[in-house]
């Protein structure tokens, strides 16, 4: 599988604290089947978190490295998770944000407000979209504004927005109406790609991801499931567009087995 929103890099955010967790989260996440993460520490337009990009590729390669030290088969990716701000449009032309991924990405990962987007958003969307970035809207299932009025999910993912969510989010973490919006927009076949939003190793538990999986599996078939948690975030890091989920839920798809196996 492939993680496209984790804060797996030390010291730079409300992430692990130390190499050492960082080293945990990433040898949980190997042992559930991940094989490439990317790290998304936030940038908060307007505030002291703006990471710089020489931070992150420095701590991205000394995660590399324990890695391979450990003999983990996994990989560790650059990326941001970038707060939604009026004044994203000059960070942008400042060159101070990081796609997702290597050099042939051109998709930021953008965390909707968890209330009410501020006036004027929609230019700042369609600006962003016409410099030939895609957007990945980060757990919009956590946003009460998107949650209240789904027509607003619509209208992004009409205007080309594409939509994450949190593996977490299918078990309630986040309170019951988090998790009725993630089953809606499930039933609605409004997911691209799931991810782990992981701060710490206790977020990357096996049995938890596995449970939730087959949460996943149970509402839109063991085909969506892969499409999410691998398919599209693959493509995503090669600079295309996410394929839509299926709107077909074959009966053998369901009784499979769950395409999530934790090793040993």
């Amino acid at each position: 599988m492939i993680d496209l929103h984790n804060h797996i890099l030390f010291e730079i955010d409300d992430g692990p604290e130390t190499l050492i967790d960082s080293l945990e989260m990433a040898r949980l996440l190997s042992r559930c089947g991940y094989r490439l993460i990317v790290a998304t520490p936030h940038l908060v337009p307007g505030t002291n978190w703006i990471p710089p990009q020489t931070a992150i590729m420095r701590r991205v390669a000394t995660l590399n490295q324990a890695v391979t030290a450990e003999g983990l088969d996994i990989k560790i990716l650059p990326g941001l998770e970038i707060s939604f701000d009026l004044q994203l449009l000059d960070l942008l032309k400042d060159n101070k944000v990081l796609t997702l991924g290597e050099r042939s990405s051109s998709c930021l990962l953008i965390e909707p407000p968890f209330q009410k987007f501020p006036l004027g958003w929609e230019q700042v969307i369609y600006k962003i979209l016409s410099n030939n970035f895609q957007i990945l809207l980060a757990h919009p299932e956590r946003c009460e504004q998107l949650v209240r009025n789904p027509q607003m999910i619509d209208q992004l993912i009409q205007a080309g927005v594409y939509i994450q969510v949190n593996w977490s989010s299918f078990l309630g973490a986040y309170g019951r109406l988090v998790k009725r919006a993630v089953r809606h927009l499930a039933e609605k076949n409004q997911i691209h790609c799931l991810a782990t939003d992981a701060h710490a190793p206790r977020d990357c538990q096996a049995l938890v991801l596995r449970d939730a999986a087959k949460k996943v599996q149970q509402l839109v078939g063991r085909r969506n499931l892969f499409r999410m948690a691998r398919e599209n975030p693959l493509r995503i890091l090669q600079g295309k567009p996410p394929l839509p989920m299926s709107a077909s839920k074959a009966a053998d798809e369901l009784r499979a087995e769950p395409l999530f196996h934790v090793r040993q």
